[in-house]
């Protein structure tokens, strides 16, 4: 493998990600000393960023929000997507506290444990009745037909929108997170006209549950205060839009990656056939090898030192998970897919900790492990049936098309 001079490879540079994360380029950066510094040549109109790829250095900047700030530039690669950073800071992940952990605390009520655990019978019937549309045989395109309409129906049903809606939400989900990608970039016109149609749809569900008010997040949403004060329309409307994206992009782009895993490593397929209580280990393998979000992003406070480079103040900066969790340090040959691991729970693919970390992890973990239990029962010798597409994106890491046969 070539040297990598530091400085001179663009991680910004989408011909990078054509087949997914370039992990050898990862491998090479986090080999070397310092810290990566990116040119983001992509976005002419947008400055650079610099790259922590180590699992210890993420986790480091994830637990010190007051130098590492999400809200000063947002969390994605550039400022601007489309949605302005005023708007994007009305959004939790885009918060910095004391906000930011009011509003968490007031959604965390619906994520306990035991809320998500009384919802276990409802996310196994959607999951049932999706996968009831195929049979064994079916030539399906996984991440389409299956990956899609399952977890939108799981937080639809969280947040108390309608079934009939699913698909508009879907589509709002990609508005904000799958900017990057060209194709499905071409199914709006204009971000903003789009986050418009968000606030008049929350706007007719505020008139609804001024009559009806449901023990749903919605409900929750648009009746809760904080320091005093209701919510505003647009705070509601992009708090919601958080909450598709988290439900969405999250679960679908695991699902999706873990099953090729297990077709592409039929050993490790075999263990859960054999013992589907390892469907678990299954899940957080797949968390660690693939998760959902290839980075968040941070800006400094201040001129600070980590790993053993000073990055300036006002600087992005890139927590790369689909590095950490493949860091050699923490995981013994880290490319494998392996569900019996020693050190599973170390994976980052919910965040490193501190206050950002993932609000939806009981919900997440609970769908997969449903969701890949029913998967396996029902098409034990599913095949894939050509190379599938990915997502034209750094941030979101998945598959947008996923051809696959349901083996019986």
């Amino acid at each position: 493998m070539a040297t990598i001079d530091r400085g001179t490879i663009d991680l910004g540079n989408h011909d990078l990600w054509v087949d997914g994360p370039p992990y050898a380029l990862f491998d090479e950066l986090r080999a070397r000393p310092g810290v990566h510094y990116s040119e983001n040549a992509h976005w002419p109109d947008e400055d650079g960023f610099y790259s922590l790829v180590r699992h210890a250095d993420i986790a480091e900047a994830s637990k010190d929000f007051k130098t590492f700030s999400s809200e000063k530039r947002g969390i994605f690669v550039v400022d601007d997507i489309g949605v302005p950073l005023e708007v994007q800071r009305l959004q939790m992940i885009s918060m910095d506290p004391p906000r930011h952990d009011r509003l968490k605390k007031l959604v965390g009520k619906a994520f306990t444990p035991a809320r998500i655990a009384d919802h276990e019978d409802a996310v196994r019937q959607i999951i049932r009745d999706v996968l009831d549309r195929h049979s064994a045989g079916d030539r399906i395109d996984l991440a389409v037909d299956v990956a899609r309409p399952i977890p939108a129906r799981v937080i639809g049903s969280l947040l108390g929108t309608p079934q009939e809606d699913d698909v508009k939400l879907v589509h709002w989900t990609n508005v904000v997170t799958a900017w990057e990608d060209p194709e499905v970039r071409k199914a709006w016109d204009s971000t903003l006209d789009e986050f418009q149609e968000i606030i008049q749809y929350i706007e007719a569900v505020r008139q609804d549950r001024a009559e009806h008010l449901g023990d749903d997040l919605l409900s929750a949403l648009i009746t809760a205060e904080v320091d005093g004060e209701r919510l505003a329309a647009e705070e509601v409307a992009v708090f919601f839009i958080l909450l598709l994206a988290a439900g969405n992009d999250s679960t679908r782009a695991t699902y999706v990656a873990t099953m090729r895993a297990l077709i592409e490593n039929p050993d490790q397929r075999q263990l859960l056939l054999d013992d589907p209580s390892l469907i678990p280990r299954a899940v957080e393998e797949g968390l660690r090898c693939f998760p959902a979000f290839g980075f968040m992003g941070r800006a400094t406070t201040r001129e600070v030192v980590i790993g053993g480079e000073t990055i300036p103040e006002g600087a992005r900066v890139l927590l790369w998970y689909v590095a950490s969790n493949r860091d050699p340090a923490v995981f013994e040959d880290p490319h494998r897919f392996d569900l019996m691991r020693e050190n599973l729970e170390q994976h980052q693919g919910f965040g490193a900790g501190g206050r950002h970390f993932c609000l939806g992890t009981a919900l997440a973990r609970m769908e997969l492990r449903i969701w890949i239990e029913e998967t396996l029962k029902r098409w034990p010798a599913m095949e894939l049936d050509g190379p599938g597409t990915r997502m034209a994106s750094l941030f979101l890491n998945q598959w947008k098309r996923s051809p696959v046969i349901l083996g019986a």
